[in-house]
């Protein structure tokens, strides 16, 4: 049996089947890049930009640690000692404008969730605002599919791959019973997804 095996997958065969495999992986992603959409999803840091307001006039980017080292003559062999510290120098300035930058957030997420806590309506605008994001990364519009989205950028894609496989096992490897089945199982899958798009748009 080994020696059977063995026999099949010579190195002609083995490096078919991995030009193959590199081959579909290189068309689905130029597929993805070409086809798919970018969903962005609103944040729970506020980032709202407001005039009015000392801490909302400019927005987070800007508050941002300024630090410089000049490592321009660090090539040379008289100063490689000194380049060396200058490195250690801009790591550690690296990581404090990292903890800063984190702190900062978190401060910005605190006082919206204080700003929140006292408008006493912090449950129902955040489950609409996760609802609301779940609907634009879906897809899902009160009106119906949106141009963008996975259920348009990506379930057409599965769909297609999918139909692909059930025409290779039933035409070509004559495997019948096995194509049936994940036809079944496809549309086992796309009746809760209708289900959840008629139930979503009832909701709005």
């Amino acid at each position: 049996m080994v020696q059977k095996l063995k026999s099949n997958w010579t190195l002609k065969r083995l490096n078919k089947v991995a030009m193959t495999v590199v081959l579909s992986l290189v068309i689905a992603i130029f597929l993805l890049a070409m086809l798919g959409t970018v969903v962005q999803a609103a944040g729970l840091v506020d980032d709202t930009v407001n005039v009015a307001n000392e801490y909302s006039r400019y927005p987070l980017e800007n508050y941002q640690l300024d630090f410089y080292v000049d490592n321009s003559w660090g090539w040379l062999p008289w100063n490689w000692s000194d380049g060396i510290g200058k490195q250690v120098m801009y790591g550690l300035y690296a990581i404090t404008n990292f903890i800063w930058t984190i702190s900062l957030y978190v401060s910005n997420a605190t006082g919206y969730l204080v700003q929140e806590a006292y408008s006493l309506d912090f449950i129902s605008a955040t489950a609409d605002s996760i609802g609301k994001n779940m609907q634009t990364l879906a897809g899902v519009t009160p009106s119906g599919l949106s141009t963008e989205g996975f259920y348009v950028g990506f379930l057409l894609l599965l769909i297609l791959v999918l139909g692909v496989y059930v025409v290779y096992t039933g035409l070509i490897k004559r495997e019948t019973t096995k194509s049936d089945s994940c036809h079944c199982e496809l549309c086992h899958g796309i009746y809760p997804i209708s289900f959840l798009y008629c139930l979503c748009s009832r909701l709005h």
